[in-house]
């Protein structure tokens, strides 16, 4: 989008550059005609007879001229407003995005602290359960936590495994429950 406006600028800012061009010839144009009509005046009677074509072409590119200059500085302003415009819709995309972002790594670190609570282990690496000496870590190495050790805890509120209600499960495997997990 971004590269869009600045495309559109480009082209807009290269047609106001021939457009000054033109202008700048334009204007010598007058102020060679107005040189001519200056020195026309000097002259005798029957040249005022060829001044007057002479003043019309040059009020003629006078008014042409300023047409044009008016006509690209309304350009120039329509661009700048269309640039303005997507510079605001760019930044509202922007926050939806950092929003999105912000949303997807909640859920995702929701989805790794739930996988590592129930052992699952389906999260960036491998994990570790228990602490200090005899610390295990995968899945087929799984330790029951020691109590203030701060390692996984996945016994339901009264006691047993979260899963299946187990006493002598530890999130799922060797477990001795009803179902199994």
């Amino acid at each position: 989008m971004c590269e869009e406006v600045q495309a559109t600028v480009q082209k807009h800012t290269q047609g106001l550059r021939h457009s000054k061009e033109e202008l700048n010839r334009l204007n010598q144009a007058i102020q060679r005609l107005t040189a001519e009509v200056n020195s026309a005046k000097s002259q005798p009677c029957e040249l005022d007879r060829a001044r007057e074509p002479r003043a019309l072409q040059e009020e003629s590119a006078s008014g042409s001229a300023q047409g044009k200059l008016a006509w690209l500085e309304a350009a120039l302003q329509r661009a700048k407003q269309d640039m303005a415009r997507q510079l605001r819709e760019y930044q509202e995309l922007m926050i939806v995005k950092l929003g999105l972002d912000f949303e997807i790594a909640t859920y995702r670190k929701l989805l790794e602290d739930e996988e590592s609570r129930l052992g699952l282990g389906f999260g960036a690496g491998s994990f570790t359960l228990g602490s200090g000496l005899g610390s295990a870590s995968g899945p087929a190495n799984l330790l029951p936590p020691r109590a203030g050790s701060g390692a996984l805890d996945t016994s339901a509120p009264g006691g047993g495994c979260a899963l299946c209600g187990s006493p002598g499960c530890f999130g799922g495997l060797g477990c001795s429950g009803a179902r199994r997990c």
